[in-house]
C-alpha cells in the first residue's frame, strides 16, 4: 500500500463506523512495535464529543499503520510513535506524527521485564 492508499483506507473506516451526523473525527494511534498498534477515536458535532466504536473498525488498520510507520520512518527520518488522523466531513484530512518519549521509555522498560 502507498501512503495515499493508507490514508484513504483509514478515512473509509471512519466513515463506516460513524452512523450519526458529524463535523470532525479523530483516530489516535500508538505505534508500540511491529504489528502492535493501539487506537482510540472520537467524533464531534457542534462541540459535542462522542466515542468512535473502534471495535467495529477493520482489524487491518494495525497492518496499515505498521506499513505507514515503515514508509515514513525509512532511513531514520520522521521518528514517531503516536499519530492522529483527523477527518473532516468536507473530505479534508490531516495526519499528525508525534514522538512521545514517555511512551518509548515505557515500551523499553516493559520489554526488559
Amino acid at each position: 500500500m502507498t501512503v495515499d492508499e493508507i490514508y484513504t483506507a483509514i478515512a473509509k473506516e471512519i466513515l463506516n463506523v460513524i452512523n450519526n451526523e458529524w463535523e470532525k473525527a479523530c483516530l489516535e494511534f500508538e505505534f508500540v512495535g511491529e504489528g502492535v498498534v493501539g487506537y482510540t477515536g472520537d467524533y464531534f458535532k457542534n462541540d459535542t464529543r462522542k466515542n468512535i466504536e473502534v471495535e467495529n473498525i477493520d482489524d487491518s488498520i494495525s497492518d496499515w499503520l505498521s506499513k505507514l510507520h515503515e514508509i515514513t520512518t525509512e532511513g531514520g527520518n520522521n521518528k514517531w510513535n503516536r499519530s492522529v488522523f483527523t477527518l473532516f466531513s468536507t473530505g479534508k484530512f490531516a495526519m499528525e506524527f508525534i514522538w512521545d518519549q514517555e511512551l518509548n521509555d515505557e515500551i523499553e522498560r516493559l520489554s526488559k521485564e
